[in-house]
């Protein structure tokens, strides 16, 4: 509880009761009474102002304590006045803070003796993350002004996470045969019964397994790439730059939950077979997450209203490694995004062709807003014009935003 005195009423208070000690004596007897009259005034006012918040109360209700992403939730307000006077002005300050909300809302209101009065609002959890809703402050305040007493409170917190999406069995031709199959953790040396992926070969370099049926069908020199037994699965990197926005904040928040769903479906789908998976969530992450089995993907998960789109590097961890890497990015291969990784040292399509050519699974799936999907495919299909097709698959993926979920899943067919 803070207190807080208004200067200008506080000066203009003292100016009044000057002026009227300075006619002391010319109204007779009433000129003493006119003197302390102020500050009876602003004394009765200061009493009123206490004794209003001594006996005021509130209760809030919400129809969840649990909201899901894109639910609507019912709030319920009340504030009542137990004492035998009316209370002073009361200022009901209300958050609505969290990502498509409005921000606060101030609600004056005056309660008679034993009243109370009643609102009820809706609002939605539109989009993943922290959300604060609920009454944030009182004010009290007198009637001239004089005096504010503020009562603040701890709105109610809401964690919406991302939805969790069934991903087609199409998904296991991506990163299947890339490191451990859900073996145990073994040995750091190359396993000869682990398959990963079938590289070309070059000029000099040997191979103790040639990949005969692939050398007789396209009749380019290829051999077996074996995993070490301890290598996960799966590299799953989240780029957390800002997608390039128009301003239009829906799409923005759109773009970043698919984004984000996507992640975790995939790391579920992969702890839920006993697949090992590894997470890097953007540029600074130093060391990524290893998500062995489900338990550890579930405290993964419960972090994930805490990550947020504002780095300005492209991940390092997505061109390196040795097992198949799956990088989702809210970025369109356009030339302003293609230059400014190159301001930071990397070159996507260099990168990409590079990981391509030594034999590495790479899929980039990108994210873009729902208004930027059609370019972004135009793009995305120049791209893969200029990327060597040493692969049956494509490594560069347009999520479709406007099939909203849906998307998701057309993604990896």
């Amino acid at each position: 509880m803070s207190v807080r005195v208004s200067p200008l009423g506080l000066a203009i208070l003292i100016f009044i009761i000057a002026l009227f000690n300075s006619i002391q004596g010319l109204a007779g007897s009433l000129s003493r009474i006119m003197v302390l009259l102020p500050i009876l005034v602003v004394t009765l006012s200061f009493i009123q102002v206490w004794y209003t918040y001594l006996f005021f109360g509130f209760h809030q209700d919400f129809s969840t304590d649990h909201p899901v992403r894109g639910e609507e939730l019912s709030y319920t307000f009340v504030i009542h006045h137990h004492g035998i006077l009316p209370a002073c002005g009361i200022q009901c300050q209300f958050s609505f803070k969290g990502p498509g909300l409005a921000g606060t809302r101030t609600q004056p209101v005056f309660l008679a003796p034993r009243a109370k009065k009643t609102w009820s609002f809706t609002f939605r959890c539109a989009y993943r993350g922290i959300y604060a809703v609920g009454i944030e402050r009182f004010l009290f305040r007198d009637t001239l002004g004089l005096l504010q007493l503020s009562f603040p409170v701890e709105p109610r917190m809401f964690y919406v996470y991302p939805e969790l999406l069934a991903l087609p069995p199409s998904l296991d031709s991506f990163f299947i045969g890339s490191g451990e199959l859900g073996l145990g953790s073994g040995g750091v040396q190359d396993d000869i019964g682990v398959f990963d992926s079938i590289y070309p070969l070059r000029h000099g370099e040997g191979a103790r397994q040639i990949a005969w049926k692939r050398f007789a069908a396209t009749g380019i020199p290829s051999a077996y790439r074996t995993a070490k037994a301890s290598a996960p699965a799966l590299r799953v990197v989240l780029d957390l730059r800002p997608a390039p926005s128009f301003g239009n904040e829906e799409d923005r928040l759109t773009a970043e939950d698919l984004a984000v769903s996507l992640v975790f479906s995939v790391l579920r789908y992969m702890a839920e077979r006993g697949l090992p998976v590894e997470f890097y969530g953007g540029a600074e992450t130093a060391e990524p997450s290893v998500i062995p089995d489900l338990s550890t993907f579930e405290w993964l998960y419960n972090q994930s209203t805490s990550l947020l789109f504002n780095e300005t590097t492209v991940p390092p961890s997505a061109w390196t490694g040795d097992s198949a890497t799956l990088l989702v990015t809210l970025q369109t291969p356009m030339e302003q995004a293609l230059e400014k990784a190159e301001e930071n040292g990397y070159d996507l399509y260099a990168a990409l062709e590079h990981r391509l050519r030594s034999g590495y699974r790479m899929l980039i799936i990108s994210v873009p807003e729902p208004a930027l999907v059609d370019e972004a495919r135009t793009r995305a299909l120049t791209l893969l014009d200029h990327l060597p097709m040493v692969h049956s698959w494509v490594p560069y993926k347009v999520l479709d935003t406007r099939l909203g979920n849906e998307g998701i899943a057309h993604v990896f067919e």
